[in-house]
């Protein structure tokens, strides 16, 4: 196991400064986001310019991308939101050769309007799960043309919020495209943290 870090842990003014500073710390692996070089996480379009130059930084100071970024709301309850959040994800994974990953990171959302990360109690309805399947087979075929890996982080606001939904959806699903990342403090819900050990 190789010791990484996600982007925003530590923050320089420029990538450069902020790629230094981890490596003074040790650190050769890093889960990257776009927002480190002014761009929206899942951006309308990434310059091919810019992606040698990520991949130069991270290169020159023999540090891993070990994923990039790319959440967005996979069932928000419009439609075109979600449509949109496909469209850029397009974006990314035709980018992620050239920045030098196979991994990208998901969450899988919430009904709630407004934020992505505020839980909603439609959440547990079967129309957002279904909404979820029908947003991941999208997914899955821009990760099945890029050959690219998505990893899903379940979370407590989102509509996948336990490991038990998370082994749903991979069963639901089938695909060797997807896979599972963990943080465990996010799977925490209200009350349960004196239960687990």
């Amino acid at each position: 196991m190789e010791i990484g870090i996600m982007d925003g842990t530590v923050v320089r003014p420029t990538l450069s400064e902020t790629l230094d500073a981890i490596v003074n710390h040790g650190i050769y692996c890093m889960q990257f986001g776009l927002g480190r070089v002014g761009l929206p996480e899942l951006p309308e379009q990434i310059d091919t310019e810019l992606c040698d130059q990520i991949r130069k930084e991270f290169d020159e100071r023999n540090i891993n991308m070990a994923a990039i970024s790319g959440t967005f709301n996979m069932i928000h309850p419009d439609l075109q939101q979600r449509t949109d959040g496909l469209r850029r994800l397009r974006v990314l994974a035709s980018a992620c050769e050239r920045v030098g990953t196979s991994i990208i990171t998901l969450c899988t959302g919430t009904r709630d309007p407004n934020s992505m990360w505020r839980r909603h109690p439609d959440n547990d309805l079967l129309e957002a799960w279904n909404d979820l399947v029908r947003t991941m087979h999208q997914a899955l075929q821009i990760a099945e043309e890029y050959k690219i890996t998505l990893a899903l982080e379940p979370e407590v606001a989102n509509v996948v919020d336990s490991a038990q939904k998370a082994r749903r959806l991979l069963d639901e699903m089938g695909s060797p495209y997807l896979k599972i990342v963990i943080d465990g403090a996010n799977i925490f819900h209200t009350g349960e943290l004196m239960h687990m050990r």
